[in-house]
C-alpha cells in the first residue's frame, strides 16, 4: 500500500514537471521562429548571439519535447511522440555537424577598431572564404552589456575584385571603406543606435 501510495503521488508532480517542460518547449520552438527576426530587427547583439543560428534553439525545443513527452504522454502516442523528437534530434546535429560547415561561412576575427572622439562604438573586420574565395564582412558594436546592439555594414567577396583594402573612421559617426580598386564609399551611422545608413554588398 505504501508503494502504490507514493507511485500515486509521485505522479502529479510528474504531471506538473512534465507541464513546465511542455511550456519551455513550446517558448522554445517560438524563439526559434521569431528569434532570428527579431535579433535582425532590434540589432540587439545578446539577441544576434542567442539566435544567429536557429538549430540550437531547435535542439533544446525537441530535448525539451521529449522529455515533456515522457511524463505527460502514454502507450503509442508516447512512442510516436518521441521517435519523432528523436529523429529531429538526429536530424539537426547532421545538419550541424556536416551540411552546416559546407553551406555557411567560418567567420574568423582579424580586425577590431574603437570609434574616436570617445563614442561607445567599435567596428569588426572578419575574414572567411566562399569554398576558395576570400569574404571579408565588416559590423559596427554600438553600446555595450545587455543593450549593446549589432549592425552588419559591408560584405566583400574578394572573387569578383571585391577586395576590403581599407578601412577608417571618418568621425565617430562615419566610416570609409576602401576597395581593392580604390573606391572609397562613406557609410554614415545613426548617432544613437549606430545602425548604418545602408548595407553594402561588394561587387
Amino acid at each position: 500500500m505504501t508503494i502504490t501510495a507514493d507511485i500515486r503521488a509521485d505522479r502529479p508532480r510528474h504531471r506538473t514537471l512534465g507541464r513546465v517542460l511542455l511550456a519551455g518547449g513550446v517558448a522554445t520552438g517560438v524563439g526559434c521562429l521569431v528569434g532570428p527576426h527579431l535579433a535582425e530587427s532590434t540589432g540587439l547583439l545578446v539577441l544576434t548571439g542567442a539566435f544567429e543560428y536557429r538549430w540550437q534553439s531547435f535542439l533544446v525545443a525537441v530535448a525539451l519535447f521529449g522529455a515533456a513527452t515522457r511524463l505527460l504522454a502514454r502507450g503509442a502516442v508516447r512512442r510516436r511522440v518521441l521517435a519523432v523528437c528523436a529523429f529531429a534530434a538526429v536530424t539537426a546535429v547532421w545538419f550541424r555537424m556536416v551540411l552546416f560547415p559546407m553551406l555557411s561561412t567560418d567567420w574568423e576575427e582579424t580586425g577590431r577598431t574603437a570609434a574616436p572622439d570617445g563614442a561607445d562604438r567599435y567596428v569588426v573586420v572578419e575574414e572567411g572564404s566562399d569554398m576558395i574565395d576570400p569574404l571579408w564582412r565588416v559590423s559596427v558594436v554600438d553600446g555595450s552589456g545587455l543593450t549593446a546592439r549589432h549592425w552588419t555594414v559591408a560584405t566583400f567577396n574578394g572573387d569578383a575584385g571585391g577586395v576590403l583594402a581599407k578601412l577608417a573612421w571618418s568621425g565617430p559617426d562615419t566610416l570609409a571603406l576602401t576597395t581593392g580598386e580604390g573606391q572609397v564609399t562613406t557609410v554614415r551611422l545613426d548617432p544613437g543606435t549606430g545602425k548604418p545608413d545602408r548595407e553594402l554588398s561588394v561587387p
